[in-house]
């Protein structure tokens, strides 16, 4: 008995037990973890509609991003000024397919309406 006494208060001094201590978890990427912390937040869906707007000129092709400027996001409404009459009438028709491809990137349904200036 006093040799096992011995052995075990050999092993805590020797830090075998320090790491052992607290809750235990499978390892996760760092990816993983900054998606966790950032779902656990709340700040996924800012997140998404911060990479609409980064990602209009993309989206739209450089023609279409020289006359226009995307001015807000807010509420699933994107506000867009365009510079003259004629390209807010042809944009006018293409709002929706910019939309999806918009909320495809994104990987959600965050762009509701378009609405151009």
């Amino acid at each position: 008995m006093n040799n096992t006494m011995d052995a075990e208060t050999d092993r805590r001094k020797s830090g075998v037990y320090r790491y052992r201590s607290g809750p235990t978890s499978d390892p996760v990427s760092a990816g993983d973890a900054i998606r966790q912390v950032v779902d656990s937040l709340g700040l996924a869906e800012k997140l998404r509609e911060q990479r609409v707007l980064s990602l209009w000129e993309e989206i739209v092709g450089e023609d279409i991003a020289a006359v226009t400027q995307v001015n807000s996001f807010r509420w699933g409404q994107l506000s867009v000024s365009v510079q003259n009459p004629t390209w807010r009438h042809w944009l006018t028709f293409q709002c929706e397919t910019i939309r999806q491809n918009l909320n495809r990137e994104v990987g959600g349904d965050v762009v509701k309406k378009i609405r151009l200036q």
